[in-house]
């Protein structure tokens, strides 16, 4: 049995509505989901109402441009000039082949026939398995009857190797064999990088809080609409954050989570470093089974072709069956163990994208989300920075500014006060009427002329400073 419906929290005004796709009801059991306790996520939301407010615009629907058809990537197939028994192409290409074989063609012959890894190498055998004749030239090869000295140096070539029986499997053996290491090596390194990834979102606690965060946004944005109540998302939605757009238009809701998470849970912040591993696991994974499947394919045609009635007649004669069950069995064993760890893998995945209610979502698919989300949450996160940066060094700036035209006016002031000072007495204001005129003229003098007596007390005083002998000078 499934939850029973969530409630849903109504926004006090129209805000953008998230496309997100709910996870459904009966399949959040056993998932991070059922765990998650977004309606306790503390939201500003009135913050949240600022910045999504829906503005009343028509609806546009997006097309999206498919491609009519494929280009050609090549020219077309070129008419065939025929010299002598393959065409001009033809010749020129077995040509250029045969310039990078240092060994006469006899010998080129044995090693192809025993299957000897210690004289050709891998990249010119493939080479010569694309390049082999087709039906058409080997029935005009056989029906030549003329002198073989007067063939050209592609045709005796071809002669030579139509001599080996079965050839064209053989050949495919061999280029098997030439490239078995490296291959076994490159597919079991997948294979680990794979279980690498997986570990590495398995063991991230920090996306799990991310991630409720988004659904306790996404569930107020959509409110009491169809997508509201949501008790979870699939995974493609985190992928598509950017898309919301602020009200303003000056920003995105993938900023605005990575602005509420820097300073809400700071020890979040720096979760995509935990998922180093997942950008490759997800371009690993896209072609792993399909390869390891297409190697265990391969390894079973070298038993049947070492079964093949052939060489169990021709043991004596040729050595190519036994070189081919030798290594077989050697092989068996190495594909037995890179087996038995792509399912360890792939086991360890399905719990995991069980445990996210995305048990259907192929592994590259799956990581492929995980890691956009975690490149964008970083991307976002450094253009914050930067924007913050940027904001400060205005903001200081301006401050500055401010500062040095203050000072400018301090000093305007001081030089405004500094050359009134020297003519302060000439400006001084008349006295006012009823008043003594000499009292202002002798409130300019010094202290001590003022003590010896006023200009207005009359000839007495004067005379009375003269007694004392200490009167000025007429």
């Amino acid at each position: 049995p499934g939850l029973k419906a969530k409630a849903k929290r109504e926004p006090r005004v129209k805000l953008k509505q998230l496309h997100w796709i709910k996870v459904n009801e009966r399949k959040v059991a056993a998932t991070i989901w059922e765990k998650m306790a977004d309606e306790k996520v503390p939201l500003d939301l009135d913050d949240i109402e600022a910045q999504f407010a829906a503005k009343q615009i028509k609806d546009i629907k997006k097309t999206e441009e498919e491609a009519e058809g494929e280009e050609d990537a090549g020219t077309g197939p070129r008419k065939k000039k025929v010299v002598i028994l393959l065409s001009a192409n033809r010749s020129q290409t077995i040509g250029v082949l045969l310039s990078h074989l240092k060994m006469p063609h006899d010998e080129f012959r044995k090693a192809i026939t025993s299957l000897d890894v210690t004289k050709l190498q891998p990249n010119f055998v493939a080479q010569l398995l694309r390049l082999l004749p087709s039906d058409q030239e080997v029935a005009a090869l056989q029906s030549y009857t003329g002198p073989k000295e007067d063939l050209g140096a592609a045709e005796l070539f071809f002669f030579e190797l139509l001599c080996i029986p079965r050839l064209k499997p053989r050949l495919q053996c061999f280029v098997f064999i030439l490239e078995f290491n490296a291959r076994l090596h490159d597919l079991s390194e997948n294979v680990e990088v794979f279980s690498y990834a997986v570990h590495d979102i398995k063991r991230c606690d920090k996306l799990v809080k991310v991630i409720e965060i988004v659904l306790a946004i996404g569930n107020y944005l959509n409110g009491t609409g169809p997508k509201g109540g949501a008790y979870g998302f699939k995974l493609e939605f985190l992928t598509k954050l950017a898309d919301t757009k602020t009200a303003d238009n000056k920003s995105t809701l993938l900023h605005y989570l990575v602005q509420y998470i820097d300073k809400e849970h700071p020890d979040l912040i720096k979760f995509p470093q935990e998922l180093s591993n997942v950008e490759i696991g997800a371009k690993v994974s896209e072609n792993m089974v399909d390869e390891i499947s297409k190697f265990k394919k391969e390894i079973k045609f070298i038993y049947e072709e070492m079964n093949r009635p052939y060489y169990k007649s021709h043991a004596k004669t040729d050595p190519c069956g036994a070189v081919l069950e030798k290594f077989y069995h050697t092989a068996y064993h190495d594909m037995d163990v890179l087996e038995q760890n792509k399912k360890d893998a792939l086991q360890m995945y399905k719990e995991l994208s069980k445990s996210y209610g995305e048990d259907e979502l192929k592994p590259d698919e799956f990581m492929t989300y995980i890691h956009q989300f975690s490149q964008t949450f970083k991307e976002a996160h450094n253009e914050n920075t930067r924007k913050k940066e940027e904001e400060e060094r205005i903001r200081k700036r301006r401050e500055d500014f401010m500062k040095q035209m203050e000072q400018k006016e301090r000093n305007a002031e001081a030089r405004r006060k500094a050359r009134a000072g020297p003519t302060s007495a000439a400006t001084q204001p008349a006295p006012k009427s009823g008043a003594k005129p000499d009292a202002s003229s002798d409130a300019t003098k010094p202290a001590s002329v003022s003590s010896k007596g006023h200009a207005n007390a009359g000839q007495g005083e004067g005379e009375g400073s003269g007694e004392n002998g200490k009167g000025p000078a007429a």
